[in-house]
């Protein structure tokens, strides 16, 4: 869709530009200006072009459903999608019966598979988790068991000594190795979720706002706009997949008056690089904290170093970075690597996590409402997926097919 001179290089519908006529019976001397709204007909409406929404729009479009997917920003994935590890994660962590759960195990298989027949990086690095606390061994023998009953494989005590021989410059007493855990690419794997779509005969509109959706004769009329051009899109189907804005931008009572979408809170993480050669050869993840799984050593796709995130709750969606955190990183990062050099750790970038778990709560699963929900056919709203949202992004695109009444 190219409304106000979109991006044209997308396939799909071309909006003309708003076209304005005289009303009738005007004042003598003045003209009164009605401004025509051009109405576009799709099987599946699409908001928000996260690595989530991409891929729900690249599934739909692959089982000949017609989508437009649309996004407020110039490209897609500059979010939570641009902004965070970049890591594959293997799904131990959560609860055996969670979303996060299911779909890791699956994900974490899918996204090397699919990575590797397009020739993106993908590389199974490892994670070691590793920890001083006496209560680790407690906390590891729980994710070895969460490991088999999601069908991943299985995670390996590491001694002390193992560990030495595996990672010279690591000082801790217990570890765990994660050997599906891994990187990859973000920027080129969720470009080829875009590429997949479009071949599939999918439409992009960006610098698009969606304001708000009705229903109509079973069908969802939702009013989006470009630049100052207004437009509706009749569908059938309609999936939001707002992210960071999913708690402001369902403006529907049908749903509101039903009390059922979470809250949003703003979890800022900033990440610092180190310079020069990487100390590790494997992902290093000190134990969870309450609210996020800590200040962990991760690799840029170059093999580069770099640490984060850290969690800070804020008001705003905010991207600029507090030199003041350094302190804090070096003292997280000495506590398993004592020859820290801090002054080859410099400032990366800060991304901000759309949590759905409140102060009070250990956790919080994804949240994807569809007609059992909140009994409106076809309509899927999901929010919370933050961490390991990247991981679980195809299988999640599945799940959500699987929900439509097609």
């Amino acid at each position: 869709i190219c409304p106000g001179g979109g991006i044209g290089r997308h396939k799909g519908l071309k909006i003309p530009r708003q076209q304005w006529r005289a009303g009738s019976s005007p004042a003598p001397g003045t003209t009164t200006q009605i401004l025509i709204m051009y109405t576009i007909e799709t099987e599946a409406v699409i908001i928000g072009a996260g690595v989530i929404g991409t891929s729900i729009a690249r599934t739909l479009s692959k089982n000949g459903i017609e989508t437009i997917l649309i996004d407020k920003n110039d490209y897609i994935g500059e979010e939570v999608s641009a902004r965070n590890s970049g890591v594959i994660h293997a799904g131990f962590y959560y609860p055996q019966k969670s979303l996060k759960a299911k779909f890791c195990n699956k994900g974490n298989k899918s996204i090397y598979e699919y990575c590797m027949e397009r020739g993106i990086y993908a590389k199974k690095t490892g994670k070691i988790l590793v920890s001083s606390d006496k209560k680790a061994k407690e906390v590891f023998n729980k994710y070895q068991e969460n490991a088999i009953a999601a069908g991943g494989d299985e995670l390996i005590s590491i001694t002390e000594d193992n560990l030495k021989e595996l990672e010279p410059n690591i000082n801790a007493k217990y570890a765990l190795l994660s050997p599906e855990s891994g990187v990859l690419d973000v920027h080129n794997y969720i470009k080829s979720l875009e590429s997949d779509f479009l071949d599939s005969k999918g439409t992009l509109s960006l610098r698009t706002e969606f304001s708000y959706f009705k229903i109509k004769d079973n069908l969802f009329i939702s009013l989006c706009k470009t630049n100052d051009e207004k437009f509706e899109i009749k569908s059938r189907i309609l999936i939001m997949a707002t992210g960071l804005y999913s708690d402001q931008i369902c403006k529907n009572h049908i749903i509101n008056d039903k009390n059922i979408i979470r809250t949003v809170n703003y979890s800022k993480g900033h990440y610092f690089k180190l310079s020069g050669k990487s100390p590790f050869n494997h992902l290093i993840y000190p134990l969870p904290t309450k609210y996020g799984l800590g200040i962990h050593a991760g690799f840029d796709i170059d093999g580069s170093v770099r640490f984060g995130p850290d969690t800070e709750w804020t008001n705003e969606i905010d991207y600029k970075f507090n030199s003041e955190l350094k302190d804090k990183f070096i003292r997280a990062i000495k506590d398993y690597w004592t020859d820290l050099d801090p002054e080859k750790l410099n400032e990366d970038y800060v991304g901000i996590r759309p949590k759905i778990q409140k102060p009070d709560e250990s956790f919080a699963d994804f949240s994807i409402l569809s007609n059992k929900d909140h009994e409106i056919k076809n309509f899927i709203f999901l929010q919370g997926i933050e961490s390991p949202g990247l991981t679980c992004s195809l299988p999640i695109a599945d799940y959500v097919y699987d929900l439509l009444d097609i």
